[in-house]
């Protein structure tokens, strides 16, 4: 039996699911834009794409501009970007790539793809994303909560997120989670800053590595980095029909997660 010494948490789709914001945040994408009209294909097309269909989740793809006159051409040209990196290595340092590991990634891939990121429209549409799951009275899961704090007197926890510090004590606050985690590591940078970050912590964190568990539901940035030293893995997927990532254990509800850590020792 091996006994866990460090657990890493992600925050967005980890420890809360919400697997039905893409239809706000495609509404909001193409609001004003040339590409209003587009937004219930886009919004179908997104739907396919979870139950397995149109394109590859855990892949990558290229994602430059696509130009296209209507969403047929659109969307054939994206399932003709899908490419495959020869090392893990290479996935770090190419430009132009990306990884649709999470619903996150897979409406921002959209929104790139179709030119409607730019000038800090991204960061906007993130930001009133969040406002709006907040005006939707989101909260947290008891039962992950009372498992996540029993955790915490058992093993270090960390909460690793690529979000500002701030967004993501907002979150936390809102999932009525505040406190919950002995340790937040935000702006982490992950994939790349990921290993950096645990061993500034602890120098010592991967000197066994098996006591190193990481959870997350984007498999290149929460789970790679982790199994590469030799740490377990935990992929969260609610989406059974997609391709599945390589992980050492999958779950797909917060109340599975909960009986997993209940497990650990």
């Amino acid at each position: 039996m091996v006994n866990t010494r460090t657990v890493v948490f992600d925050l967005d789709g980890t420890i809360y699911q919400d697997t039905a914001f893409y239809h706000d945040y495609i509404s909001y994408l193409v609001e004003g834009t040339a590409y209003q009209a587009w937004g219930p294909r886009l919004d179908a097309f997104a739907a396919g794409v979870f139950a397995g269909q149109g394109l590859v989740m855990n892949s990558f793809y290229r994602s430059q501009r696509v130009a296209a006159q209507d969403p047929d051409e659109y969307f054939a040209a994206l399932t003709a970007q899908r490419c495959t990196p020869r090392t893990y290595e290479d996935a770090l340092v190419q430009e132009g790539i990306v990884y649709l590991g999470d619903a996150w990634a897979v409406v921002t891939y959209l929104g790139t793809t179709l030119g409607l990121m730019d000038d800090g429209r991204g960061d906007a549409l993130y930001r009133r994303m969040r406002c709006k799951m907040e005006q939707d009275g989101m909260t947290g899961s008891p039962r992950l909560k009372q498992a996540i704090s029993r955790l915490a007197g058992r093993c270090d926890v960390i909460m690793m997120s690529n979000s500002y510090e701030a967004t993501v004590l907002e979150f936390l606050r809102q999932l009525g989670f505040e406190g919950l985690f002995p340790c937040i590591c935000a702006s982490a940078n992950k994939p790349h800053g990921m290993i950096g970050a645990l061993v500034a912590r602890r120098p010592d964190v991967f000197a066994r590595a098996e006591t190193v568990v990481s959870i997350g539901d984007h498999a290149f940035n929460d789970l790679m980095p982790v199994a590469r030293m030799g740490g377990r893995t935990v992929w969260i997927n609610p989406y059974p029909q997609v391709a599945k990532a390589a992980c050492d254990v999958e779950l797909a509800s917060l109340d599975e997660l909960a009986d997993y850590l209940d497990g650990l020792s």
